[in-house]
């Protein structure tokens, strides 16, 4: 009897339902592949992806060239199809960089009114 423990290294639902498959080859390097473009953001998709890789002893650093883990006696690494659907979702991936590129820009405003209009020396009082 198979007594390893699944893991999603996908998991962004709250339930596991549907059935668990394993890595292929070619799952793994999509996987990789958008590890890699959500470790550049804050997000749900990056904690879940840096979490199960800490599970099977791998960090982001170099992912991509990473073999395709293999099932172990305590672990099967792989997914869950609609976890898979989410997390490979390159429409999700162009909203976060638009996002992100919208508050990068945002911050250079700020910056840029700041250099152009510094602050008044001492702050600003209050009238009597």
């Amino acid at each position: 009897m198979d007594s390893s423990q699944d893991l999603c290294c996908m998991h962004l639902l709250s339930s596991n339902e549907g059935r668990f498959i394993a890595f292929t080859d070619s799952s793994w390097t999509r996987y990789t592949e958008f590890a890699s473009k959500w470790n550049v953001f804050p997000c749900k998709e990056r904690d879940v992806a840096v979490e199960a890789l800490d599970r099977l002893s791998l960090t982001m650093e170099g992912i991509n060239t990473c073999p395709r883990p293999m099932p172990s006696a305590e672990l099967m690494p792989g997914y869950h199809r609609q976890c898979y659907n989410r997390f490979c979702d390159i429409q999700k991936v162009r909203r976060q960089e638009k996002a992100a590129s919208k508050k990068e820009a945002s911050r250079e405003d700020v910056h840029h009114d700041w250099l152009t209009h510094p602050p008044i020396a001492g702050g600003l009082k209050q009238r009597n």
